[in-house]
């Protein structure tokens, strides 16, 4: 197990350093967060919502034989729907299921706390700790954006993170295109936000692989069911245990995008 601190790995140096650059203002940073197992426990709310939806869907039980952890609801529902014998199914399919699971879960939303659910160990310090440090807070979340919101107010998460800086797991299949859409979102509400200075805070190497597939910087949280060694080994740029030591985090946040542009 790594230290409880932080992990840091080499990052290739980029194009040049703030310090002297005068012809354009300093990035924010801004850090993406994932939702399940990093912020929040969710205690299989997703999975207990999702089958009876399926079933409605197809008029039987399902079978739930695909990957979760990481993924976008997108994918994920697509998966269930090939899963369980629907070829290629269009984009009215898939919608018509994200908005069956959405109405579930907002219908049964208590069962996430009834069975266990809410926020981690030192969430809601973490992100006051961001915000203290001036780090702008945004949503990385294979969540659709209706449970991603439902599921913070649940956990007693307030203004921040920022859904207005973010993308959710309704809109696309890879992570990677979920990035983009953040950082463009930050840069629609003034933010000078660049790559280098986007930290993704994620407990899965799904997190991990879409900040690097778009410049970002990648900080693993090893409080899901992936450990610190394998989140290190796919890429992240640090690796935490958990959010209990919020100053660590923004150690860690400081470190990884300390002066590269």
């Amino acid at each position: 197990m790594l230290p409880a601190a932080t992990r840091e790995h080499a990052v290739p140096a980029g194009a040049g350093s703030l310090p002297g650059v005068t012809d354009r203002p300093r990035p924010d940073v801004l850090a993406l967060w994932d939702l399940d197992l990093t912020l929040l426990d969710p205690a299989g709310f997703g999975h207990r919502m999702i089958a009876p939806a399926l079933a409605g869907l197809l008029g039987r039980e399902p079978t739930m034989n695909v990957s979760f952890a990481g993924r976008t609801d997108r994918a994920i529902l697509t998966d269930l729907l090939v899963a369980n014998g629907v070829t290629g199914p269009d984009d009215e399919v898939i919608a018509a299921l994200l908005d069956a699971v959405a109405k579930r879960c907002e219908t049964h939303a208590r069962d996430l706390i009834d069975a266990g659910g809410g926020p981690l160990p030192g969430a809601h310090a973490a992100v006051a700790a961001l915000e203290e440090s001036g780090v702008r807070q945004g949503i990385v979340t294979g969540n659709m954006r209706r449970t991603a919101l439902l599921k913070l107010r649940l956990c007693g998460f307030g203004a921040l993170p920022d859904p207005a800086l973010g993308a959710f797991g309704d809109d696309h299949l890879d992570r990677a295109h979920l990035v983009r859409d953040a950082i463009a979102a930050a840069r629609d509400a003034g933010l000078v936000v660049v790559p280098s200075h986007t930290v993704v805070v994620g407990d899965t190497v799904h997190d991990v692989r879409g900040a690097l597939d778009t410049g970002a910087r990648a900080i693993g949280v090893a409080s899901g069911h992936v450990d610190a060694a394998t989140l290190a080994a796919a890429g992240a740029h640090a690796v935490i245990d958990d959010l209990t030591d919020p100053a660590a985090l923004v150690a860690a946040i400081d470190r990884v995008t300390a002066a590269r542009v």
